[in-house]
């Protein structure tokens, strides 16, 4: 068994793409998927799959959450291995985070060419860096001025569907792979 972490972009973000977390961790297991958690509101689902084909599993979970909710749901899968390699290489690792100075990193459905990746960089300053690893762009923000950083503008920047989470959902997903339930 592989074992997979789904972030859902949409989901229970601004009073849309209601879902009660119980009924979304019950469409994954209606998907033959084991050891389904879920992970605070906003679309996580850790779960295990003898699936090695992501995009196979990927088209499985979007169709049946476009059949459940009756709109499109981007998912966005990573194995425990692929979440340990986004933590280890964390480009902003010596960053002292706060409530002033947060990280997240947004999961892309692939890597972005050279010129995307330049364009998106060319944005950096003072108060919002973002460096692109692989099919994670990761963003050190200040939150003492306003930012430009949000999905929405980094989607039109990078010209592809993504979803992003704080520095500190992603550590806590990766610790579930871990825990003893």
């Amino acid at each position: 068994m592989i074992k997979y972490a789904a972030f859902l972009r949409a989901i229970n973000v601004g009073g849309h793409g209601l879902i009660k977390m119980n009924d979304l961790r019950k469409s994954f297991e209606s998907l033959g998927l084991k050891n389904v958690r879920t992970y605070i509101q906003s679309g996580n689902v850790l779960f295990e799959s003898p699936e090695k084909n992501p995009d196979i599993l990927r088209e499985k979970i979007e169709k049946r959450l476009h059949k459940m909710l009756e709109y499109e749901v981007t998912t966005f899968l990573r194995t425990d291995e692929e979440m340990n390699d986004i933590v280890e290489h964390n480009p902003f690792s010596d960053a002292k985070l706060s409530k002033d100075l947060v990280l997240y990193v947004a999961f892309l459905p692939e890597e972005p060419g050279k010129n995307l990746k330049d364009s998106l960089i060319s944005f950096n300053n003072k108060n919002e860096i973002c460096k692109v690893r692989n099919r994670e762009v990761y963003c050190l923000i200040g939150k003492k001025v306003k930012t430009l950083f949000s999905n929405n503008w980094l989607e039109k920047k990078l010209g592809m569907r993504a979803t992003t989470r704080n520095w500190t959902t992603e550590t806590k997903m990766l610790n579930f792979f871990t825990e003893k339930k």
